[in-house]
């Protein structure tokens, strides 16, 4: 299982933030950035609109972005095919919910999903997370 709850992005490069290889619909990966910053690292310029949140690496990628301030480093489409010929966006869930910021704004891919709630860490690493070690809650 692949499973990635993030609370923090700093920028270095151009590019995709994510390339989730979620292969089934049975696959459990999930990638949820919850409450981050994604700005350009201190120090490095960055043209806007450089940066994509996600390309799907297989066919059932799952990632979304919630409650993240997004700086106009990323794209107005948000969202991006992983290769034209193999775009992998048939069963995608490339998700977004209650983002701020330049970079949360435009119009996003076709593909891309306006959630009408947040994703809870319960449901991404179970309800027994706490007892299980499986977070730091120091960053919660």
């Amino acid at each position: 299982m692949d499973h990635l709850y993030v609370v923090h992005v700093d920028l270095q490069c151009i590019g995709y933030i994510t390339a989730n290889g979620r292969d089934s619909d049975s696959n459990m990966s999930y990638y949820v950035f919850n409450n981050c910053n994604i700005a350009a690292a201190a120090g490095n310029a960055s043209v806007n609109g450089a940066y994509y949140l996600g390309r799907p690496w297989r066919q059932y990628a799952r990632v979304v972005f919630q409650k993240t301030s997004m700086s106009s480093v990323i794209n107005t489409k948000g969202w991006s095919i992983w290769n034209i010929g193999d775009e992998n966006t048939a069963h995608v869930l490339f998700g977004e919910f209650g983002n701020t910021g330049a970079g949360s704004q435009g119009q996003r891919a076709s593909f891309a999903t306006k959630l009408s709630s947040a994703v809870s860490i319960s449901t991404v690493l179970s309800g027994s997370y706490t007892s299980k070690g499986y977070y730091d809650a120091s960053y919660m």
